[in-house]
């Protein structure tokens, strides 16, 4: 039963932390601590404690109210020196209900235990994750543990092996076991055992060749209680040693069967045995060359550099020569000088020679194609804008020209992806042509860092690896903007009329055409041609001139603008002719429309300060019950056209057969 005069009695003054938990209508609260736990609770006392900031211990405290009994928790971080390790006991106390009415927390440090488990664990991650097999045995050769490692080389698992005996493992050979034994009591008697190489067997029996390591165990009395034996597979270096044994049986085949020129010299430079290579490379024969010093060799194939061949360096040295047998005879030979010791002491060396003619001679004909390269790339950067595209579609490279007329820095443009730096043009045909391996040539209209409009002459090229991949794409263009621009004026002058910039008759039979076709692929398409005269245009032109006839055009072409629709053209054939062609979906949409513009075209008009007044003819044809031909449609609106005129001009008529 809890006390404050009890509390203080017993527990202000101990040195481990001690709080009291209150419950109060389902709540806890801090009651009282001890001064050794208000270095960690300051003012506490009455202060509610929030569930949702200290789930743990809020969750302790009221298990050990509900089960009525002391609760342990172990506070451990490990690994972490600044962080002490706590063992709290959660004691429920009873009012005179016997219901618990406070919980008693008293903390107490086990810094051992931490430092134990520690301890534990990094020998626990040593033991598992070192790849030499270990295997730890109590005095009595019984196997307390083995290692991962250990059960891939033996193919032993852990739980078969832990307690038995280590010989009945059979490990150690029958033959070896006594031996072994003897070391091992060396090892309990306190004695340092070297390692050693040996042989072990598997558990199916199989050999491994080991290094062996032996250790002894001390408990904190520094009393042995156990030992531990390491084994590292040395097979691979045991393979190897068998291997360098074959290897210097092959390396006298070697000197002999090397494909290049082998020659071996003592240490004033004479020549002491050749392989054929040598002979035949140099062509001379064995008598020319055996027992010759090498600078006289030197000197007689013509070599002007010999003085470099040094056969004296202590460590491996190569260098090459030039043979000038005459003077259109050259050979390049590369040379390498290997040093031969024994006992420490450099006795005489090696020389390796390696025809390099024909090498010499691609890396000459590569400098030279390297340089028309140069200024082909030159003169291509003086005359064109370049851009150099890799396979994933980010620029590499852009030449000055480029930078010039697109308005971008090179950091703008090399590294990025092409789409990201305004080259955003799908035109599928360029894209599938040089995705081919094809070369594509033509027009574009490009865009510049400030979104103005250029137009270029392009040609993509796609670079190839030497497997035939492709790796870049090379894209040469010019500008053509001024070309362009007047090939779109002399189009439009082609195409259109001058005076009211209307479409002209070519124009006309061009998208007539197009209209039909468009007509003969839908069996429901339905159009209009209407067929316009100006009825006394003439009389305007004698009247007030020319001029004043020529403005009256533009004032009447403006108005049959205002007076069709979105989609509707208006095209001028010549002099006071004009066709319209009408996107309609029936007769009666047909009349509505002729009948406006009729009843517009009527109004006077203000040309240059005279009133004028005219109306105007309109012959209307209809597709495909009025024709299915260019011509036919226009003869037929031309025939309407002329019915009316005969019926007393100004008015619309539709063509009857």
């Amino acid at each position: 039963m809890y006390s404050e005069g009890v509390f203080q009695f017993y527990f202000m003054n101990m040195p481990q932390p001690v709080i009291l938990i209150q419950q109060e209508k389902h709540q806890l609260y801090y009651k009282e601590c001890n001064k050794a736990a208000q270095q960690f609770f300051d003012k506490m006392e009455d202060k509610i404690i929030i569930k949702e900031e200290n789930q743990l211990f809020y969750t302790l405290c009221e298990k050990a109210i509900a089960t009525k009994e002391p609760i342990q928790y172990q506070y451990i971080q490990l690994f972490q020196p600044d962080r002490h390790a706590y063992e709290v006991t959660f004691t429920p106390l009873f009012n005179q209900a016997t219901a618990p009415s406070h919980v008693l927390v008293m903390a107490q440090e086990i810094h051992y235990k931490k430092t134990q488990e520690e301890s534990t664990r990094l020998l626990d991650a040593f033991l598992e994750n070192t790849v030499d097999a270990i295997l730890i045995a109590d005095c009595d050769e019984k196997v307390l543990t083995v290692n991962g490692a250990f059960e891939k080389l033996f193919q032993w698992r852990k739980e078969e092996v832990i307690g038995k005996r280590r010989q009945e493992m059979n490990i150690v050979s029958k033959k070896e076991e006594q031996e072994n034994l003897k070391l091992i009591e060396e090892l309990k008697n306190g004695k340092t055992l070297s390692p050693y190489e040996t042989v072990r067997y598997t558990k199916s029996g199989e050999s491994v060749c080991v290094s062996v390591s032996c250790s002894p165990i001390y408990d904190y009395q520094n009393q042995l209680v156990a030992y531990s034996v390491i084994y590292r597979d040395i097979t691979a270096i045991k393979k190897l040693e068998l291997e360098l044994i074959k290897s210097k049986q092959w390396y006298k085949s070697l000197f002999t069967n090397h494909h290049h020129a082998v020659c071996m010299l003592n240490l004033d430079g004479t020549i002491l045995n050749i392989n054929s290579a040598f002979l035949e490379t140099l062509q001379l024969s064995a008598s020319d060359v055996l027992h010759k010093n090498y600078r006289d060799i030197a000197k007689r194939l013509g070599a002007c550099n010999y003085k470099r061949w040094n056969v004296y360096e202590e460590i491996s040295y190569s260098t090459e020569l030039t043979f000038r047998r005459s003077q259109h005879s050259i050979q390049h030979v590369y040379i390498t000088t290997i040093p031969v010791k024994v006992n420490n002491q450099t006795v005489g060396a090696y020389a390796i020679l390696h025809d390099i003619t024909p090498q010499k001679e691609a890396e000459e004909q590569l400098a030279y194609t390297l340089k028309e390269l140069e200024n082909i790339k030159y003169a291509l950067d003086e005359s064109a804008s370049v851009m150099i595209i890799n396979a994933s579609g980010t620029i590499t490279y852009v030449n000055d020209m480029y930078v010039q007329y697109s308005g971008y820095e090179k950091e703008d443009l090399v590294g990025k992806y092409y789409r990201d730096a305004g080259l955003n043009h799908d035109h599928h045909e360029l894209l599938e042509t040089i995705k081919s391996g094809k070369v594509w040539r033509g027009q574009l209209e490009m865009g510049t860092k400030h979104h103005q409009s250029y137009w270029v002459s392009k040609t993509i090229v796609p670079l190839k690896d030497i497997d035939g991949n492709i790796n870049h794409y090379v894209s040469i263009h010019n500008d053509i903007t001024e070309q362009k621009a007047l090939e779109n004026k002399l189009h439009f002058e082609a195409t259109h009329d001058s005076l009211t910039g209307l479409p002209n008759r070519a124009m006309l039979l061009k998208e007539l055409n197009k209209v039909i076709e468009k007509g003969q692929q839908k069996s429901d398409e339905f159009f209009a041609l209407l067929f316009l005269d100006c009825d006394n245009f003439k009389q305007i032109n004698d009247e007030y001139g020319h001029h004043i006839g020529d403005e009256f055009l533009k004032a009447y072409t403006k108005r049959l603008k205002s007076c069709v629709r979105k989609g509707d053209r208006i095209y001028r054939l010549g002099g006071d002719e004009f066709i319209i062609i009408l996107n309609v979906t029936n007769g009666r949409e047909i009349e509505q429309i002729a009948r406006r513009i009729h009843v517009s075209l009527q109004q006077s008009w203000n040309v240059r300060g005279y009133c004028l007044r005219t109306t105007t003819t309109i012959g209307v044809s209809i597709y495909p019950e009025d024709g299915e031909s260019a011509a036919s449609l226009l003869k037929n609106a031309d025939d309407a056209l002329y019915k009316g005129k005969r019926e007393g001009k100004n008015n619309y008529i539709l063509y009857q057969t």
